[in-house]
């Protein structure tokens, strides 16, 4: 899962791998990437192919700082598979 951080972007803190393997588990997926640009997205896309991911959905999240947490905007858009 691809998470695009379309408000709050200033605020993400970077994710190391430790925590990116926390957040898949709370979301019940794989692997997920944090994607803050389009060329994030596209990257994270690529990488989760080269993974073996056999599927792959985008998710447009906002960062809410007072939380620090995602909270999508929409549901979820399949990319791959």
């Amino acid at each position: 899962m691809i998470l695009y951080v379309t408000q709050g972007k200033e605020d993400v803190p970077p994710h190391g791998g430790t925590e990116l393997i926390e957040l898949s588990r709370s979301l019940g997926v794989a692997a997920v990437c944090v994607a803050i640009t389009q060329d994030d997205v596209d990257y994270g896309w690529w990488e989760l192919i080269t993974k073996g991911v056999h599927q792959v959905l985008l998710v447009t999240v906002v960062y809410n700082t007072v939380l620090k947490s995602f909270e999508p905007s929409r549901a979820p858009l399949r990319l791959w598979g």
